[in-house]
Protein backbone atom coordinates (compact mmCIF):
# COMPACT_ATOMS: atom_id res chain seq x y z
CA UNK A 1 0.00 0.00 0.00
CA UNK A 2 2.51 2.13 -0.48
CA UNK A 3 1.75 3.32 -3.61
CA UNK A 4 -0.42 6.38 -3.25
CA UNK A 5 -3.22 5.72 -5.91
CA UNK A 6 -3.68 2.32 -4.08
CA UNK A 7 -4.31 4.46 -0.66
CA UNK A 8 -6.64 6.91 -2.92
CA UNK A 9 -8.67 3.86 -4.00
CA UNK A 10 -8.41 2.38 -0.61
CA UNK A 11 -9.95 5.43 0.84
CA UNK A 12 -12.65 6.37 -1.36
CA UNK A 13 -13.58 2.24 -1.12
CA UNK A 14 -13.98 2.96 2.59
CA UNK A 15 -15.46 6.24 2.37
CA UNK A 16 -18.25 4.08 0.10
CA UNK A 17 -18.86 1.19 2.16
CA UNK A 18 -18.96 3.10 5.38
CA UNK A 19 -21.45 5.19 3.50
CA UNK A 20 -23.52 2.16 2.21
CA UNK A 21 -23.87 0.44 5.38
CA UNK A 22 -25.52 3.14 7.50
CA UNK A 23 -27.87 4.48 4.31
CA UNK A 24 -31.48 2.72 4.35
CA UNK A 25 -31.32 0.64 1.89
CA UNK A 26 -33.87 1.94 -1.05
CA UNK A 27 -36.70 -0.57 -1.42
CA UNK A 28 -36.55 -1.95 -5.29
CA UNK A 29 -39.41 -0.38 -7.78
CA UNK A 30 -41.44 -4.62 -7.84
CA UNK A 31 -41.11 -4.44 -3.71
CA UNK A 32 -43.42 -0.98 -3.91
CA UNK A 33 -45.79 -2.85 -6.50
CA UNK A 34 -46.00 -5.86 -3.94
CA UNK A 35 -46.95 -3.61 -0.98
CA UNK A 36 -49.32 -1.47 -2.87
CA UNK A 37 -50.64 -4.89 -4.32
CA UNK A 38 -51.11 -6.65 -0.99
CA UNK A 39 -51.96 -3.93 0.79
CA UNK A 40 -55.09 -3.23 -1.63
CA UNK A 41 -55.85 -7.26 -1.39
CA UNK A 42 -55.88 -7.35 2.51
CA UNK A 43 -58.15 -4.22 2.30
CA UNK A 44 -60.71 -6.06 -0.47
CA UNK A 45 -60.11 -9.06 1.51
CA UNK A 46 -61.68 -6.60 5.15
CA UNK A 47 -64.25 -5.76 2.54
CA UNK A 48 -65.41 -8.56 0.96
CA UNK A 49 -65.73 -10.50 4.94
CA UNK A 50 -67.45 -7.20 6.18
CA UNK A 51 -70.16 -7.52 3.32
CA UNK A 52 -70.48 -11.15 3.67
CA UNK A 53 -71.23 -11.12 7.23
CA UNK A 54 -73.56 -7.70 6.98
CA UNK A 55 -75.53 -9.72 4.28
CA UNK A 56 -75.84 -12.83 6.52
CA UNK A 57 -76.02 -10.89 9.83
CA UNK A 58 -78.42 -8.18 8.92
CA UNK A 59 -81.24 -10.35 7.43
CA UNK A 60 -81.49 -12.40 10.00
CA UNK A 61 -81.47 -9.16 12.69
CA UNK A 62 -84.55 -8.04 10.48
CA UNK A 63 -86.10 -11.37 10.31
CA UNK A 64 -85.91 -11.68 14.34
CA UNK A 65 -88.24 -8.48 14.62
CA UNK A 66 -89.98 -9.56 11.75
CA UNK A 67 -91.33 -12.50 13.50
CA UNK A 68 -91.75 -10.98 17.32
CA UNK A 69 -94.09 -8.62 15.78
CA UNK A 70 -96.35 -11.57 14.08
CA UNK A 71 -96.07 -13.66 17.36
CA UNK A 72 -97.42 -10.89 18.93
CA UNK A 73 -99.66 -10.46 16.45
CA UNK A 74 -101.12 -13.66 16.70
CA UNK A 75 -101.43 -13.54 20.33
CA UNK A 76 -103.38 -10.66 20.03
CA UNK A 77 -105.62 -12.16 17.31
CA UNK A 78 -106.21 -15.16 19.98
CA UNK A 79 -107.42 -12.73 22.48
CA UNK A 80 -109.78 -11.23 20.07
CA UNK A 81 -111.35 -14.27 19.53
CA UNK A 82 -112.42 -13.79 23.10
CA UNK A 83 -114.11 -10.39 22.81
CA UNK A 84 -117.59 -9.77 22.07
CA UNK A 85 -120.85 -11.78 23.56
CA UNK A 86 -120.14 -15.41 21.89
CA UNK A 87 -116.39 -15.76 21.33
CA UNK A 88 -115.08 -16.88 18.04
CA UNK A 89 -114.36 -20.13 18.53
CA UNK A 90 -114.08 -21.40 14.81
CA UNK A 91 -111.28 -17.88 14.42
CA UNK A 92 -109.78 -19.40 17.94
CA UNK A 93 -109.65 -23.13 16.51
CA UNK A 94 -107.33 -21.41 13.07
CA UNK A 95 -105.20 -20.13 15.07
CA UNK A 96 -103.88 -23.38 16.94
CA UNK A 97 -102.51 -27.02 16.14
CA UNK A 98 -104.57 -29.87 16.28
CA UNK A 99 -103.14 -31.16 19.36
CA UNK A 100 -102.96 -27.68 21.34
CA UNK A 101 -102.87 -27.93 25.23
CA UNK A 102 -103.64 -25.02 27.40
CA UNK A 103 -103.05 -25.09 31.57
CA UNK A 104 -105.55 -22.81 33.19
CA UNK A 105 -104.39 -20.45 35.86
CA UNK A 106 -105.86 -22.95 38.25
CA UNK A 107 -103.95 -25.81 37.50
CA UNK A 108 -106.45 -27.26 34.99
CA UNK A 109 -104.73 -28.92 31.78
CA UNK A 110 -106.85 -28.71 28.67
CA UNK A 111 -107.02 -29.84 24.92
CA UNK A 112 -108.12 -28.25 21.94
CA UNK A 113 -111.26 -29.25 22.19
CA UNK A 114 -111.57 -29.01 26.19
CA UNK A 115 -110.34 -25.02 25.47
CA UNK A 116 -113.21 -24.54 23.11
CA UNK A 117 -116.05 -25.92 24.51
CA UNK A 118 -114.67 -23.58 27.68
CA UNK A 119 -115.02 -20.52 25.66
CA UNK A 120 -118.95 -20.80 25.00
CA UNK A 121 -119.00 -20.44 28.42
CA UNK A 122 -116.54 -16.93 28.71
CA UNK A 123 -117.38 -13.47 27.01
CA UNK A 124 -114.53 -11.15 27.58
CA UNK A 125 -115.23 -7.21 27.48
CA UNK A 126 -112.16 -5.99 27.21
CA UNK A 127 -107.92 -7.65 27.56
CA UNK A 128 -104.67 -6.12 27.30
CA UNK A 129 -101.42 -7.26 26.59
CA UNK A 130 -98.89 -5.63 28.75
CA UNK A 131 -94.69 -5.97 29.18
CA UNK A 132 -94.53 -9.01 26.04
CA UNK A 133 -91.08 -10.63 25.97
CA UNK A 134 -90.71 -12.57 23.28
CA UNK A 135 -87.99 -15.30 22.50
CA UNK A 136 -87.07 -16.91 19.21
CA UNK A 137 -86.59 -20.21 20.03
CA UNK A 138 -85.90 -21.44 16.03
CA UNK A 139 -86.23 -20.38 13.00
CA UNK A 140 -89.90 -21.89 13.40
CA UNK A 141 -90.78 -21.97 16.97
CA UNK A 142 -91.05 -18.88 19.20
CA UNK A 143 -92.20 -18.01 23.11
CA UNK A 144 -94.06 -15.04 24.64
CA UNK A 145 -94.75 -14.23 28.15
CA UNK A 146 -96.70 -11.63 29.01
CA UNK A 147 -99.14 -10.05 31.26
CA UNK A 148 -102.63 -9.64 30.34
CA UNK A 149 -105.34 -8.18 31.98
CA UNK A 150 -108.91 -8.62 31.10
CA UNK A 151 -112.53 -7.99 32.19
CA UNK A 152 -115.53 -9.94 30.89
CA UNK A 153 -118.11 -13.26 32.44
CA UNK A 154 -117.80 -16.88 33.48
CA UNK A 155 -121.23 -18.68 33.45
CA UNK A 156 -122.58 -14.62 33.40
CA UNK A 157 -120.51 -14.11 36.62
CA UNK A 158 -118.65 -10.87 36.39
CA UNK A 159 -115.00 -11.29 36.22
CA UNK A 160 -111.89 -9.16 36.19
CA UNK A 161 -108.54 -10.65 36.60
CA UNK A 162 -104.77 -10.38 35.48
CA UNK A 163 -102.43 -13.23 34.73
CA UNK A 164 -98.84 -13.43 33.42
CA UNK A 165 -99.34 -15.95 30.26
CA UNK A 166 -96.84 -17.78 27.87
CA UNK A 167 -97.70 -19.38 24.43
CA UNK A 168 -95.24 -21.33 22.48
CA UNK A 169 -95.83 -20.77 18.80
CA UNK A 170 -94.98 -23.51 16.21
CA UNK A 171 -94.67 -22.91 12.19
CA UNK A 172 -96.47 -25.29 10.39
CA UNK A 173 -95.97 -24.09 6.75
CA UNK A 174 -96.62 -20.24 6.56
CA UNK A 175 -98.65 -19.49 9.62
CA UNK A 176 -97.52 -19.30 12.99
CA UNK A 177 -99.72 -21.03 15.54
CA UNK A 178 -100.74 -21.72 19.37
CA UNK A 179 -98.83 -25.17 20.29
CA UNK A 180 -99.48 -24.34 24.52
CA UNK A 181 -100.51 -21.69 26.59
CA UNK A 182 -100.45 -21.20 29.95
CA UNK A 183 -101.72 -18.88 32.69
CA UNK A 184 -100.63 -17.96 35.93
CA UNK A 185 -102.53 -15.39 38.30
CA UNK A 186 -100.43 -12.01 39.27
CA UNK A 187 -100.29 -11.26 42.86
CA UNK A 188 -102.91 -9.08 44.09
Amino acid sequence: MNNPEDIVFYLTAKRFMVRALHRRPQPALCDIRKNIVLGDLVKLLKFVLLAALSSFVLPYVTQAQDLKEDILANETKVWQTFLGAHPDTAAFERLVVSDYLCIEANGVLMTKAENVAQLTHLTFSSFKIQDPQIRVLSPSAALIVARVRFAGTADKQSMLGETFTSTVWVKRGNKWLAQLHTETFTKQ
